[in-house]
């Protein structure tokens, strides 16, 4: 019997047009004869079914011309003549979003309180790694390399620009980078080689985000990216891969504009970075491990050739294009890719359904004789 799947894609976040990009590339490509596919668009807080799969339906996406459902223990329910009705109990949640709602563990909070399997990281992992101030404490934690940074709220910056780029000054050597602490994408992220610069940049990630990372830019580095996920209870880690940019770093456009990663961005696989190769993915996978990931998840990394060390840069818990392109150097096509993940995140929710449930009988002992203090 095929598996009946939510396809969850879009959202409040700035990466909205990415997620359709990457959900219309799993709706392509995922097993027809295995799963029965339910395109589920998010949009301004509420789900949307119905012509919801293709591309030039969110061009000018009109809700009015879409169905709208809502979520009930479990179910996804259609209103007709004002009354529920039942449509879609999906098996599994297959989650292409990008940023925001989608990928900061608000929608796998929603997802686990209606107890619906989902194919990305939990609430937690997806939360700590979307924050990029956050997920650094954990790799300093970790032990890992990270650049030196520093973590700057939004109003102490507002409230006396002066006085917090000179605290910046006084911790950080130029050049600098700054990046809103929750966006991906490359959305707001600068470069400053001086202090006016530095303002501009910290204005700019200031209009994105309440926090904003401003840390030591590498001059002479390769940027590797790397990806792992689970099958069978085994790790798989992906190949390597170096994208080339002309730019300090890769911008939005490089990314997903005319060449960029969702149509071939000019990438060298295996990244050339000598025996660091081994380095890159021996982190991948304990990154992975030991931060608790699930699903298919994309790791960047900064390399130093020069002084022989991998610097952590970021996870992304749901990469553009789920990072498909990655596991196929290791044998795993894309259609295979999106069953494991689906048939992964079942068997972790059975899994974790099996776990023991802790019975007392407190609230038998105040029944009919305990007042509460008002």
């Amino acid at each position: 019997m095929k598996k009946k799947v939510a396809l969850m894609f879009g959202g409040r976040s700035l990466e909205r047009e990415i997620s359709i990009i990457t959900a219309m590339q799993v709706l392509s490509n995922i097993d027809k004869s295995l799963f029965d596919v339910e395109p589920v668009y998010m949009f301004e807080g509420d789900f949307y079914v119905g012509g919801v799969d293709e591309i030039a339906s969110f061009v000018n996406f009109n809700p009015s011309l879409h169905k709208k459902v809502f979520l009930i223990k479990g179910e996804f329910f259609k209103l007709k003549r004002d009354k529920l009705c039942k449509f879609f109990k999906p098996d599994v949640a297959l989650l292409c979003c990008h940023g925001g709602e989608g990928e900061n563990g608000t929608l796998q909070a929603l997802l686990e309180y209606n107890d619906v399997p989902y194919t990305s990281s939990d609430m937690l992992s997806s939360a700590v790694c979307m924050d990029k101030g956050v997920s650094k404490r954990i790799f300093e934690n970790l032990l890992l390399n990270v650049l030196p940074y520093e973590i700057v709220c939004k109003s102490e910056f507002e409230e006396d620009e002066n006085a917090t780029i000179e605290r910046i000054e006084s911790i950080l050597t130029y050049p600098l980078i700054v990046k809103p602490a929750s966006q991906g994408s490359s959305i707001g992220i600068g470069v400053a080689k001086d202090r006016e610069e530095l303002r501009f940049a910290m204005q700019v990630a200031a209009q994105y985000d309440d926090r904003i990372v401003v840390e030591h830019k590498l001059c002479d580095f390769k940027e590797v990216n790397c990806a792992c996920l689970e099958k069978d209870g085994e790790l798989v880690v992906s190949e390597t891969e170096q994208p080339c940019s002309p730019s300090d770093f890769l911008t939005f456009d490089e990314k997903y504009g005319t060449g960029g990663k969702m149509s071939g961005l000019s990438r060298i696989m295996p990244a050339q970075i000598g025996s660091l190769d081994l380095v890159v993915k021996a982190t991948t996978e304990r990154v992975y491990r030991e931060m608790g990931l699930f699903g298919a998840v994309r790791i960047d990394y900064l390399v130093d050739e020069k002084k022989n060390k991998v610097y952590i840069n970021e996870i992304n818990t749901i990469p553009g294009s789920m990072a498909f392109y990655l596991f196929e150097s290791v044998g795993i096509a894309f259609s295979e890719m999106i069953s494991i993940l689906c048939n992964e995140a079942i068997s972790r929710h059975l899994h974790n359904k099996k776990r023991t449930v802790y019975k007392t009988d407190v609230l038998s002992g105040f029944v009919g004789g305990v007042k509460m203090r008002k």
